[in-house]
This record gives structure tokens, sequence and C-alpha cells, in this order.
């Protein structure tokens, strides 16, 4: 397989991965950056300058790294709206038996299948085949039949989106191998055969973003995204405790959860008020208060993803 690149573009922080993949070895990493993000919200570029330098610089230092110079790159969407629908269709096989010329021809014609004109196809992935009135077919190849079903599962996103994201990476001196939906790549790597077998929900928060993807009997089945994610988390605590978003984040990290427990009301910590230079007496409030904030809007979120 070679060398290729991975960068993922979001809201809170840009990163970029270089690995080199042998036929039948580990891929193995080589090189890693990573920067804050700057000009992004909700997974889309609002900045173009911002962005391009957040992107430069953690390229650069994955570059660095790995002693290599990278072209392209496989890229994450994670905003852009993402869309996920499923069509079921027929062709005629006319009893014969299934060839490779069937299959390519009837995914050829699923390809063509009509979105919306502001949408653009990310993956269009076959998740089930039916002979006849048979379904749960694997592999129907070398099977006779009648009539050949396929279940298509289409990803689409915003062109204008994935448009300004490709400008902001050509910008730097980068094209797009390969862009994939951030929840389905979120689930080739974190889950195991038995899950998406069984029949899982990832729920993967990111900065700015919450994608949800559902995999069962080894397809992914369902992809989404909700424009709700950590930066919600950390915004509510700097206005409920009167504090900046760089206190606020590190509260969140530090001593946030959205689980109580009964050391809360006597735990204090310290709240630099927004504003105030002097910090040698900051205001004190329980740890209890800083959970009351963060629960209700954790909550919210698995709603929406509900």
């Amino acid at each position: 397989m070679g060398q290729f690149a991975a960068l993922d573009v979001g809201s809170t922080k840009v990163c970029c991965l270089i690995a080199n993949a042998g036929n039948n070895g580990p891929i193995r990493v080589i090189g890693v950056g990573h920067h804050a993000a700057k000009g992004v919200r909700g997974g889309a570029i609002i900045d173009m300058d911002a962005a391009q330098n957040a992107i430069l610089t953690a390229v650069s230092a994955a570059e660095q790294l790995a002693d290599v110079q990278i072209r392209d790159v496989v890229v994450n969407v994670s905003g852009a709206n993402l869309t996920s629908h499923t069509y079921g269709l027929e062709f005629p096989i006319s009893g014969r038996e299934i060839n490779d010329a069937d299959m390519r021809r009837a995914l050829a014609q699923c390809n063509g299948i009509q979105q919306d004109p502001d949408r653009e196809i990310l993956h269009s992935l076959p998740v089930d085949y039916s002979i006849d009135s048979t379904k749960g077919i694997r592999h129907p190849v070398g099977m006779f039949a009648e009539k050949l079903g396929i279940d298509l599962h289409i990803v689409t996103a915003r062109s204008s989106t994935l448009r300004n994201l490709a400008s902001c990476i050509s910008r730097c001196h980068l094209e797009i191998q390969i862009p994939i939906a951030a929840p389905y790549a979120s689930g080739l790597a974190c889950l195991v055969e038995d899950e998406i077998d069984l029949g899982v929900t990832l729920v993967d928060m990111g900065g700015g973003t919450t994608t949800i993807a559902v995999f069962y009997d080894g397809e992914v089945v369902h992809t989404d995204s909700i424009p709700v994610g950590g930066q919600h988390v950390t915004s509510d605590i700097a206005r409920g405790l009167s504090t900046s978003l760089t206190h606020a984040e590190r509260m969140k990290t530090l001593y946030g959860t959205a689980l109580g427990s009964p050391s809360d009301e006597s735990e204090l910590i310290d709240v630099p008020l927004v504003g105030e230079e002097n910090n040698h007496q900051p205001n004190h409030v329980p740890r209890s208060i800083l959970n009351g904030i963060i629960r209700p809007r954790i909550e919210e979120t698995m709603e929406l993803v509900r």
C-alpha cells in the first residue's frame, strides 16, 4: 500500500498522521502533528486564512518528524450536515449465474441515483444483497437468480462545505485523496468485528460537532451529525461561572464530570473571574456547581443523539 497521510480538521484541533503500510505487515505511524484549530466552527471552514495556518502547522510538524513531504491526504468530514439514506434496488438476471460484470453494472447504476444538486456523495456502500425473495446474501457472485436486489447506503454532505474544505487544503499545497465521513472512520478505528455484527451505535463527541454511526450485521447502516460538542460545554461553564473560556476549558478538563459524587459539595474549585487581573484571590465554588452546569448540556446532547 505504501505511504499515506490522514488529516483531521476539527473545530478544536487539527491533527495529521503519516504512516507506512506494507502489503501484509501492520500500519506503522512515522509522523504526527497537531495544532489548535483556528477558523473552523462546527466542522466547517469559517476563516480560510486561519484554518490554512493551522493545517500547515500540523502538517509541517508531521512531515518534519517523518522526514518526508506529503502531497495527498485522507480527510475526515464531520460537519457539512451529513445525511444518510438507504435505497433498495433490483436488477433482472433472468435465471442465469451472477458474475462480476453483473455486480459492476448494478453498482454503477446504484451510483447514478439522483441526489440534491447542493449535496455530494461521500460514500456509496452496499449493505445487503437479496436473490429473488431470499435476503441476507453476503456474496451473490456465482449464485443463480431471476432478480438481484441491492440495499445501498449513501452518505452525502453539503457541496459548499466540501468545496471550502478542499480549497483550504489546496492552499496548503495538498490534495484530498479520499474524503471520509468522520463517524464512519471512527467506527472502523474503534469497533471490533463482533460489535459491528451484533449492532452498535458509536457516538463521537468532538469540539463543535457530535457524530453518530450505526453499524449492524457487519456494515454501517446510518450516519449523522449534530452541531453540539465540547465547546458548548466550555461556553456554558464560562457563562455560568463568569470566567474566561480558557479557564472554563481547564476546569472542565481537570474537574468536570456529568456523574456527581458525595464529595462534590465539599470540594472547592478556584474560579478566576473574567476581567479580573488579580487572580491571587479567586472566587471559590463547590465542584457540584461546575458539574451542575455540565450535566444538563450532556443530557441535551444525548437526547439529540437518541
